[in-house]
This record gives structure tokens, sequence and C-alpha cells, in this order.
């Protein structure tokens, strides 16, 4: 199975960024502990509000697991009202 690689963004709504800084950072030790996840980082740009998820996984199926954890359905279903944006989600393909 091939690795998938995540690049997933948030931007808070104004004032709003310590709220969603303290619910995304609630996913990361939860995340880690799970089967498939090689790495799964949480990273504050200089932008303030602006958040990044750099992640690892061993495969679509182990991410597509993440995705219907209840921690990840519980924190992103309260990171709405917290968001100026929808959550930005990329998938990965290296450039050779």
């Amino acid at each position: 199975m091939a690795e998938v690689r995540v690049i997933a963004r948030a931007l808070a709504r104004e004032g709003k960024a310590a709220e969603l800084k303290a619910l995304l950072a609630g996913m990361v030790a939860p995340t880690r502990a799970e089967a498939g996840c090689r790495f799964y980082e949480l990273f504050a740009s200089n932008i303030p509000g602006l958040f990044y998820f750099n992640e690892l996984w061993e495969s679509q199926a182990h991410l597509d697991a993440h995705v219907a954890t209840s921690h990840f359905t519980e924190i992103f279903a309260k990171a709405k009202a917290l968001l100026a944006e929808p959550l930005e989600v990329n998938l990965l393909e290296p450039v050779e």
C-alpha cells in the first residue's frame, strides 16, 4: 500500500485563534496513537490564526479510519464555529 501525505490548513475566525489552536492541539496525541499514523504534526503559521497539519499515513485506509474517529469528528464539529473558511485538506504526490 502506498503512503499518504497530507497537509491540512485551518484559518481561524477573527478573535478565535487561541481557541482554535487549543482545540486543534487536542487532535495531536490521540491521532499519533492511531494505527497507521507515521507522523502527525500541528504548526502555527507566522500569519496569525493560520494552522497547518503535516501528516503521513501508511495507507489511504488508515487515513480514512482517522477521519472516522470520534476525536476527529467531535473536534472538527466544534471547530466549524471557529473557522473563517472550511478546513483545506491536500493529499500530496511527490514531484521528481
